[in-house]
Parts: C-alpha cells; sequence; structure tokens
C-alpha cells in the first residue's frame, strides 16, 4: 500500500507520516520517503546515527545512486520494522537541482520499496518541483492532503484542485485539516473549501518537543496529543477500509 501525505509546508505533515508509519509497523514493515531534497531530514527523522553519503535519497533521483533500494532506507533505532530514506547531514541546500525530470526516477524508486515494505509512506514536500508528487496523484493508493483552517489552508487548496482534476487523481485524495483548535469554524471552512474533513488533527503544542527525540509523536501524555491519536487511528481504519482489506 503507498500513502502519500500532502500540504503546504509547516503544518505536520512529517508528524502525520512519523505517526502512521509507527502505526503501521504493527502489520509489517513500514517506509517513509520524506522528500525534501532542500535540507537534511535523516537526522531528524532516525535520530543518533551515521549516515554515509552514497546512501543519500537525492543520489537515486540525480541519477548517480546505485544498488537497491535497500540501501537508501535507514532503520529506525527504536522501531526495527520502521526504515526512512531521505536526505543525510552530508548534503547541502544546492545538492540536488532536481525538477520533474525525475519523476521516473522517483516512481522507480518507490516501486522498489514497495517490494520491500507492506506500507510506503510518502511525506511529500512543498515544492512545486518536487518529483515524488506526480507519482504521488497516479500511484498512491491514498493522498492525504492536509489543510489548516483558516484563509490560506483553503486558498491553497483551492489551488491545487485543478491539479487533482487534471491528473485524475480525485478518487485518491481524503482531505484532512490539521492544527485544528476549538475556535475553528469547521462547517464554515468546509463550506469555502468546498469539501468535507471526515479527520481533524488538533493543534499539539507537545510535538515541538518530541520532535527531535526520536520518539512516536503518538507518544505524548496531554490530552491535545490523545485526540491526535485518536484522530490518527481513524485515518488509518478509513485508509484500511479504501484499501479493500
Amino acid at each position: 500500500m503507498v500513502i502519500a501525505v500532502w500540504g503546504r509546508d509547516g503544518i505536520g505533515k512529517s508528524t502525520l507520516c512519523d505517526a502512521l508509519g509507527y502505526l503501521y509497523t504493527k502489520k509489517g514493515i513500514a517506509a517513509v520517503i520524506d522528500t525534501d531534497l532542500t535540507q537534511p531530514t535523516l537526522p531528524v527523522r532516525v535520530n543518533g546515527m551515521n549516515f554515509d553519503a552514497a546512501s543519500s535519497l537525492g543520489k537515486v533521483l540525480y541519477g548517480i545512486g546505485y544498488g537497491e533500494a535497500s540501501r537508501y532506507l535507514h532503520q529506525h533505532p527504536k522501531r526495527k520494522s520502521l526504515f526512512y530514506a531521505g536526505l543525510t547531514d552530508r548534503d547541502e541546500y544546492m545538492s540536488y537541482e532536481i525538477g520533474l525530470e525525475a519523476d521516473e526516477a522517483a516512481q522507480y524508486f518507490v516501486g522498489q520499496c514497495g517490494g520491500l515494505a507492506e506500507t510506503v509512506i510518502l511525506d511529500l514536500s512543498g515544492q512545486r518541483t518536487d518529483p515524488f508528487i506526480p507519482c504521488a496523484l497516479t500511484h498512491a493508493d491514498k493522498v492525504i492532503v492536509l489543510v489548516t483552517p483558516d484563509v490560506q489552508g483553503v486558498c491553497w487548496f483551492q489551488a491545487v484542485k485543478p491539479l487533482f482534476i487534471s491528473m485524475n487523481a480525485q478518487d485518491q485524495i481524503l482531505p484532512v485539516t490539521v492544527m485544528s483548535d476549538r475556535h475553528c469554524d469547521l462547517p464554515a471552512i468546509e463550506k469555502a473549501a468546498g469539501t468535507r474533513f471526515p479527520v481533524i488533527l488538533p493543534f499539539v503544542r507537545e510535538f515541538r518537543s518530541i520532535r527531535d527525540t526520536g520518539e512516536s509523536p503518538l507518544s505524548g501524555t496531554t490530552l491535545a496529543t490523545h485526540r491526535y491519536a485518536k484522530q490518527v487511528k481513524m485515518l488509518c481504519e478509513m485508509l484500511k477500509e479504501g484499501d479493500g482489506r
């Protein structure tokens, strides 16, 4: 099963992917692909590990990588069935000037990962030239689109709708509102966005302190974290129903 998570930068995509990764390891191996090609992401996702420069996801997309996908998958130290792919601490901001011409390499890599893991989760970046976006919209079983319940979130969602239509991906899209709080007028947001949000992920302040520890976002102790965990589990149930399992 291939799941993609997409939205604007800084709204909790990686947090949700981490949470989904932990939950899906209960059913087998899960691989999270962090598609941000502008900064090292693995030091945060797989804390405390030393990385070989040749094991960067950028090498695969830039056409200078070699070997099987397993070379680029890094095992989480606390969850042995969870693996991550992304940029290493040897990569710099301008290391990879990659555009949509790398979409075939991205699609091939996702296919390879699908042969190694029961669940592949694409943590899509907010970059327009992210080569994994075409792959997600054409090949993912479901694309979770995160939308903040505000004007900026609604405008972004309306802006990407034509892309869903042009790529015939409407049936794969699952809109989810994120960073929600009790002051949000969700019915008004749904009306403005022209969609319904079956899952509501709350804003969780505690995630700021958990982020760099390597712990699961579901391991928090606050009430907000518990609400978040409940919604993520409900999301997993919806994904399972859509997968026909």
